[in-house]
Parts: C-alpha cells; structure tokens; sequence
C-alpha cells in the first residue's frame, strides 16, 4: 500500500508566500521610513555634541559647523535656520532648528509621499 505524504518537496504553502511577501514590503517601506529617521537620529547627536562643547566655542562656530553637518546629510538647513541661544541665569545654551523631511514610497505606479517635522535641539549648561 502506497501513502502520499502531506509535507512533499516542491511544494509550497500560500501562509509561507503570503509572509515572504509581507516581509518584503515591510523592508521594502522600512527602508525609506528608516532613512529619514536615522538622518534626524544623526543630527539630533550631533547638535547635543555641539552643545556639550559650547564653553569652549562661539556660537558663529556652532552654527557654521552645524549647517556643514547637515549639508553632509543633505538637509537644506542654512545659518538662518539654526538658533543658538546662551542665558547667563542659569548658565546654559540652548540649540535648536525645524525642518521638514519626507518619506516617499512608490510601488505598482502608485506614489505616496508623507511629510515629516523634525525639530533637533539641546540644552547643555555652560
């Protein structure tokens, strides 16, 4: 007597293709989502580095190593864009700007774009 087994190979289970297929898309936008965020995660650091060396900098230093920062990341953040404010009660310095970024998706001809505000700061005493 001959039984067919139910687990074969070569055959494939549409709960297995439907995952694959999820998991792909979720990469897929992930990655373009994840690209925005990991920019603002960079900038956001690199403004609280700049802070915690604010004593021993002036504040046209801050903003111009700023606006080179983030025209290495390509965000159009210029000297305007960036405040830098130092208070002398209590002794601190303050470090912010606000941009807008925008995470595209396109797929099967369709494209959908999502605009996205970011406001690095940081506040160091001095």
């Amino acid at each position: 007597m001959v039984t067919h087994l139910r687990n074969q190979p070569g055959k494939s289970h549409l709960g297995c293709l439907f995952t694959l297929c999820f998991l792909a898309a979720a990469g897929y936008v992930g990655k373009n989502v994840g690209e925005v965020y990991f920019r603002y995660y960079r900038i956001r650091d690199y403004v609280s580095e700049q802070a915690d060396f604010a004593p021993a900098l002036t504040d046209d230093v801050i903003r111009r190593r700023l606006v080179d920062y983030s025209d290495s990341l390509g965000l159009n953040l210029g000297p305007g864009d960036w405040t830098v404010r130092r208070t002398w009660t209590p002794r601190e310095i303050t470090i912010q700007a606000q941009y807008e970024d925008s995470i595209v998706i396109q797929a099967l001809g369709m494209r959908k774009v999502w605009k996205v505000r970011f406001q690095p700061n940081a506040h160091a005493p001095l």
